[in-house]
C-alpha cells in the first residue's frame, strides 16, 4: 500500500526514495536499450559492407576476364604503349578504382568489428 504525504512539499514527494529508484532504473533500461540498438545497427552495417565487398570482388574478377579477352586478340600488352586497346585501358582504370573502394570498405568493416569487440 502506498503512503501519501499530506502537507508536504512537492520536492519531498518528487525525491521519495521509491521514485528516485524508479527513475534510476528507467535510465539504466534506456541506456541498455540504446546500446543494444547500436549493436544491432552495427551488425546490419557490417553485413551490408561484407555483401558489398563480395559483389565488388566479383566485379573485379569479371573485369579481369574482360581485360584478358580484349588483350587476347591484340599484340600490344604494354599499358603505356599508344596502341594499347582503349577498352582494356578503361576497364583497368575501373578495376583499380573498385579495388580502392574495396580497401576503404574493408577498413570501415574492420573499424566496426573493433568497435563491437571493445567493451
Amino acid at each position: 500500500m502506498e503512503q501519501y504525504y499530506f502537507g508536504t512539499t512537492k520536492a519531498v514527494r518528487r525525491n521519495h526514495p521509491a521514485r528516485v529508484r524508479a527513475r534510476f532504473s528507467e535510465r539504466i533500461n534506456q541506456s541498455e536499450t540504446r546500446k543494444q540498438s547500436e549493436i544491432a545497427n552495427q551488425k546490419i552495417a557490417a553485413a551490408r559492407i561484407q555483401e558489398l565487398i563480395s559483389r565488388l570482388e566479383r566485379t573485379v574478377l569479371s573485369l579481369n576476364g574482360s581485360i584478358d579477352a580484349v588483350l587476347q586478340g591484340d599484340q600490344v600488352r604494354d599499358p603505356s604503349h599508344f596502341a594499347y586497346p582503349i577498352a582494356a585501358r578503361t576497364m583497368s582504370a575501373r578495376r583499380d578504382n573498385i579495388r580502392g573502394t574495396i580497401a576503404v570498405l574493408s577498413q570501415q568493416l574492420a573499424d566496426i568489428i573493433d568497435a563491437q569487440s571493445a567493451p
